[in-house]
Formats: C-alpha cells, sequence, structure tokens
C-alpha cells in the first residue's frame, strides 16, 4: 500500500516536471499562421465558410479554407482573451499531448524515470509545432489515434470503433490539409496483417504479430465515410497532393528537403536503432520498424514530416531501446542508493533551472517579434493611408498579419491559394519568388498587378533597386521595414 502511494506521489512529480518544462519550451512569440487565423476566423462568423478569397486584394480567387474549424476556434478565443488566450490554449493543448506521450511511452517501458525522460527529449524536438497553428490540434488528434489504434488491436473494446471515426471528423476539419496521414497511421498495422499470411519469417530478429483486424478494417471504412462531413468534400483528400506537386514545394521551407543542419537529431535517431538491429540481439516489431522507414524516407524528403517522425516514429525508437536494455539487463545497480538520488536530484535541478530561465525570458517577450512582423508601418498605414483603394506588394511572411490588422495582402503564407493548381491562371507566388530572388524586374510585376503601395523588409534585394527609383516615394522607415508609395502618373 505504501508502494503504491509512493508510486503516485512520483508520478505526480514526474508529471509536474514535464508541465514545467512544456510551459518553458512553448514560443511565446506566435507565427504567420496565427495571424491569418484570427483574421480567416472572423471571416467565417461574417459569411460562413466562403469560397471567395475576401483577405486579398485580387478578385476571383477560390479559396476552400482546409482549417475553418481551427480559425473560428481560434477568432472566438482572441475576440475574448486576445493573444493571452491563445498562448494558454496553445500551453494545454501540448499539455495533454505530451501527458498522452507520456502515458504511451509507460505502457512500454513500465518504467516511470525512463518514460519522463523520453517524453522530456520529446518535448524539446516538438517544441517549435507548439504554436498558435492547426498543427497543434491535428498532432494531438494523431497520437491519439496512434494511442486508440493499438488499443483497439489489444483489446477489441468497441470504444475505440467510435473514438477512431471521430479522430476522422475533427482531422477533416481542423487541418484538412493533413488529412491523408490518418490513413497512413493505419498502413503498418494492415502490412503486418499481410505478412503475417504470406510470409514466415524465420529470423526470430523480426517480430510479426497475427492479429485480428477485422474491427480495425471497419474504423479505418467508418473513418473514410466520416471525412465528407466536412465543408470541403473531396478536397480533404486533394488538397495535399495539389501543394506538394505544384510550386509551393520549392519554395515553402517545410515542404523542401531536409539537410544535415535541421536533421542532426533525425540522423542520430537512425543511428541508434541501426546499431541496436544490426550489432545486438535486440528484436523490432514490424509495425515498428514500418513506421520508423516510413516516416523517416518522408522525412528525407519533406521538413514537415520530421515532426511526425519524433511524434509517431519516436515510440518504435523507444521500444526498441527498451528492449535493448532488457535484453542486456542494463541497469545502473552500480549505483548506491544514495547516488542515485544525487543524480536524479542533479538532473531535475538541470532541468527547473533551464525551465525557469527560459520562463523569466518568455515573460519580457511580445507575442509579436517586431523584426519580423511590421507592427509600426502597420500602424502608420491605418493612421495615414487610404486601405480601401490600395493594392500592397507585401512578403509572403507577413501577408497574415496584414490581413489581420484589416490591411488586405498582396500574398499570405496560404501557398496553395496563389497557384496554378489551385486556382488556374495564377501565378502570384511564382510572381512574388521572381521578385524576391531577384529574378525578373520588380516594376513589370508591380504594372501587372497595378500595385500602389510596397512595403518591404529593408535587406530584401529588391529594396536595394526601389529607394532608388523615383516612382517610388519613401513614406515611411524603421530598422527592419520601408514602405514606399507609387508616384501618381497625374502629379
Amino acid at each position: 500500500m505504501k508502494n503504491d502511494l509512493k508510486e503516485k506521489i512520483k508520478c505526480i512529480i514526474l508529471i509536474f516536471f514535464i508541465i514545467i518544462f512544456i510551459i518553458a519550451m512553448v514560443p511565446k512569440e506566435f507565427q504567420n499562421d496565427t495571424f491569418f487565423a484570427i483574421a480567416t476566423g472572423k471571416n467565417i462568423l461574417k459569411n460562413g465558410v466562403q469560397t471567395e478569397e475576401k483577405l486579398v486584394w485580387h478578385e476571383n480567387l477560390k479559396f476552400t479554407n482546409s482549417r475553418w474549424l481551427f480559425d473560428f476556434l481560434i477568432n472566438i478565443i482572441y475576440s475574448k482573451f486576445y493573444f493571452v488566450g491563445i498562448y494558454v490554449f496553445v500551453v494545454i493543448i501540448a499539455i495533454l499531448q505530451e501527458l498522452i506521450y507520456f502515458r504511451i511511452v509507460y505502457s512500454i517501458t513500465k518504467n516511470k524515470s525512463l518514460s519522463f525522460i523520453f517524453t522530456i527529449i520529446n518535448i524539446y524536438l516538438l517544441k517549435d509545432e507548439f504554436t498558435g497553428r492547426a498543427q497543434i490540434i491535428s498532432f494531438l488528434l494523431f497520437l491519439i489515434e496512434y494511442y486508440s489504434i493499438n488499443k483497439l488491436l489489444e483489446t477489441n473494446k468497441k470504444i475505440y470503433l467510435i473514438v477512431l471515426p471521430i479522430i476522422s471528423i475533427l482531422l477533416a476539419n481542423f487541418h484538412a490539409s493533413v488529412f491523408p496521414m490518418y490513413f497512413i497511421i493505419y498502413l503498418p498495422y494492415i502490412a503486418e496483417a499481410i505478412l503475417s499470411k504470406i510470409i514466415k519469417i524465420k529470423d526470430d530478429k523480426v517480430i510479426i504479430e497475427k492479429r485480428n483486424i477485422r474491427n480495425l478494417l471497419i474504423a479505418l471504412i467508418l473513418g473514410f465515410l466520416f471525412s465528407f462531413c466536412v465543408p470541403n468534400g473531396v478536397k480533404v483528400y486533394s488538397d495535399m497532393v495539389n501543394v506538394t506537386k505544384g510550386i509551393s514545394s520549392s519554395i515553402i521551407s517545410e515542404l523542401n528537403p531536409v539537410n544535415i543542419k535541421n536533421c542532426v537529431e533525425l540522423i542520430i535517431c537512425f543511428i541508434v536503432v541501426i546499431f541496436i538491429l544490426t550489432f545486438t540481439k535486440t528484436k523490432v516489431k514490424i509495425t515498428d520498424l514500418l513506421f520508423i522507414l516510413g516516416f523517416g524516407i518522408l522525412s528525407l524528403n519533406t521538413i514537415r514530416c520530421v515532426f511526425f517522425f519524433y511524434l509517431i516514429s519516436s515510440i518504435g525508437i523507444i521500444r526498441i531501446i527498451n528492449d535493448f536494455i532488457k535484453e542486456y539487463n542494463i541497469s545502473l545497480d552500480f549505483m548506491n542508493s544514495n547516488l542515485k538520488k544525487i543524480v536524479s536530484f542533479f538532473l531535475i535541478f538541470l532541468l527547473v533551472t533551464i525551465s525557469i530561465r527560459r520562463i523569466t525570458e518568455i515573460l519580457h517577450v511580445d507575442y509579436i517579434y517586431t523584426q519580423d512582423y511590421p507592427v509600426d508601418a502597420i500602424n502608420y498605414i491605418v493612421e495615414n493611408i487610404d486601405i480601401s483603394n490600395m493594392k500592397i506588394y507585401n512578403h509572403f511572411n507577413f501577408g497574415s498579419y496584414l490581413e489581420f490588422r484589416g490591411i488586405k495582402a498582396f500574398i499570405d503564407s496560404r501557398s496553395g491559394v496563389f497557384t496554378e493548381e489551385f486556382n488556374p491562371g495564377t501565378t502570384i507566388l511564382e510572381d512574388w519568388h521572381n521578385i524576391v530572388s531577384g529574378s525578373v524586374s520588380y516594376k513589370d510585376i508591380f504594372d501587372k498587378y497595378g500595385i500602389t503601395h510596397v512595403l518591404l523588409y529593408n535587406d530584401e534585394i529588391i529594396n536595394t533597386y526601389i529607394k532608388y527609383d523615383k516612382d517610388y516615394n519613401l513614406l515611411y522607415q524603421d530598422d527592419s521595414f520601408s514602405l514606399y508609395e507609387k508616384v501618381s502618373n497625374d502629379k
């Protein structure tokens, strides 16, 4: 009885430190998607889930919002609690996600301390995804889906036949552009069932379990049918394909292939897995291997998928490491009780110190980073310019902030809207990229769209030319941004 109480207290303490570390890791500064979500959420409240684009000044652009429910929710939170409400919301979702992760890892390791360490590592790896974007919801739902699939296969409880289709509906409405991942998470289990019937593996290094996947297939079919409970219709399946096959994949950083700088942790994961499976007797479940290989290959092709690897595939890596530890009976028995306490205290002290330092820094940070977003420049525009007759050119990165402030933008971070794949004949994204890369004359593009004002980062290539262009007057400038007005031909 005392041991049970002691274990519960230990678990509560570890959860407390997990929460503290999450609060420390969640960035306070918001990204451009947050500003767009507030703006489009306001539009949804006013006009419904619109199909005609209303946040940019271009005419006849069609836009089907693939994350309308998230934008609606974020706007509601902002209208009641401003940015602090969104920040708290993100922290709460991040906590839910990592506590579920902790629960899943503990079910594998049966070791609270080890599960705590792995969860802290996972928080660090996913810290950049803890922000006011639709991913904060979809990642939580994908993790619940992974957990529910495994519980369905282990227990055959019918409750998961309800949970999984509900997840499908939520994903399709909160973040439809990544919805196909819902089915990808099913694939390793279906593949295992097929392999168990057609292949007899003599090498006991790979474990293929014979499973009854009847209920899993029922859940899969229900998930497919329920996914159409959205205003987007079949676009829930086409949006991701259209984004990746168009020019967006070469321009948007998170759609680019990984490089050495942004995949060091990923490489370490592969090295650990390859070493254990090659040089030890440790066994591996075929489903874990498929998740590691599947999301690993996707990660090499697209930076965005690295986070799916950390979220889902990392669980399989933890199982491999845990089985390796058990296979070779690795323990800390060489330490006496007092030494273990000292080491544990030091590690916790280090974690708390880092967390407190980060939280202290966060308290002095604004929600909007003024070197990335033209806060003062927009204040000038709102106070001095008739925005109803303005056709402004802006950078892709801060178009959503203009929309948040009520100014119709030239382009924003919804790259697909401005391409042929979503709006035939539209080359806005391509034209913008040609301008920022300096590969075309900005004057030709500005004349094509009838640009009246230009808002630039000071370090953009175009700014080195336009500041000497007599056809443009400098209206405003600060340390990061410059605002120009085209000289009227009537003058």
